[in-house]
């Protein structure tokens, strides 16, 4: 028994090791920092919501080295955001896994220094992302932060960790990141990037994370409509925090547009202007309510 777990040790630290050179930190304010997975040399790839925008950002690789980078396209539809280095780093693309109930995850973060941190745990259950399903872990959400790699007990890329709701752990599949990836690279991000912002600086912000929601069968003609987002965070003293708006509830509609579409919240978002008034419509306990929420620029 002992040589077993002391093989198995041994293995998850091979593991540890040889993923950390696709770690880094992300650098978004004074002792702050978000996990970055380095792909295709001179790419980062993290969550969307837990990246405030700036103009440029510092990155500390794994062997310390600082380096600047720049935004690229950003994705609310799944949380996800690109960005690149101004300089290349030797780093390979990791070989992607799916995963499926009960694997074993090692989950991946880097601090601020990008030395790795690691926990282990398994894949919980699956649930509904996006256009299709994410794996769940069997952690709290508070245990890991968002942008943490999750890999398999091989070593390859389940995917990213993103908050859910009941305080889960979403990962959100190496599928999208590699989808976001294949258009960054069908297209200059100028290009991805086409739809206006009401500032050079700053982008509209809601203080809310969403998740894609199936609107159950018996809501459906109250709601008008057959999906929307789910509320799985709110920003205490955010915009919609200020709204009233509460984790579980359901997103149909932002000034009668509706949010199900994978672009729509990030079109809102490009056009509304900061300080303006909207009216959010909600799906809660059943019933249809509507609220005013004031949009904010998304904070340093």
């Amino acid at each position: 028994m002992t040589q077993t777990l002391a093989a198995f040790s041994e293995a998850l630290s091979r593991i540890v090791a040889s993923a950390a050179p696709l770690l880094s930190a992300i650098r978004v304010g004074p002792n702050r920092h978000v996990t970055g997975l380095i792909c295709q040399g001179d790419t980062l790839v993290t969550t969307d919501q837990a990246l405030p925008v700036l103009e440029s950002y510092t990155v500390v690789l794994s062997n310390r080295l600082l380096i600047a980078a720049r935004p690229g396209p950003r994705d609310p539809a799944t949380n996800l955001a690109v960005l690149r280095l101004e300089s290349p780093w030797p780093a390979g693309n990791p070989e992607v896994a799916t995963a499926q109930t009960g694997d074993l995850a090692i989950v991946l973060g880097a601090d601020g220094e990008a030395s790795p941190t690691m926990r282990l745990t398994v894949i919980h259950r699956f649930a509904r992302f996006a256009d299709g399903l994410a794996p769940v872990l069997d952690l709290p959400n508070e245990h890991v932060d968002p942008g943490n790699l999750v890999l398999d007990a091989g070593g390859r890329l389940i995917g990213l960790v993103s908050p859910g709701p009941n305080h889960e752990a979403f990962v959100i599949p190496s599928a999208l990141i590699g989808r976001l990836l294949g258009a960054r690279q069908a297209a200059p991000v100028a290009a991805v990037s086409q739809i206006p912002s009401p500032s050079p600086n700053r982008r509209a912000w809601l203080g809310v994370a969403l998740q894609p929601i199936t609107v159950p069968d018996p809501l459906v003609a109250r709601a008008g409509q057959a999906s929307g987002r789910m509320v799985v965070s709110v920003t205490r003293g955010g915009p919609a925090d200020a709204a009233g708006m509460k984790v579980g509830d359901v997103l149909l509609a932002l000034d009668g547009v509706g949010t199900s579409g994978p672009q729509a919240l990030r079109a809102f978002l490009a056009n509304a202007p900061i300080g303006s008034a909207v009216e959010v419509k909600l799906l809660r306990d059943g019933n249809v309510l509507t609220a005013l929420l004031t949009v904010a620029g998304q904070p340093d």
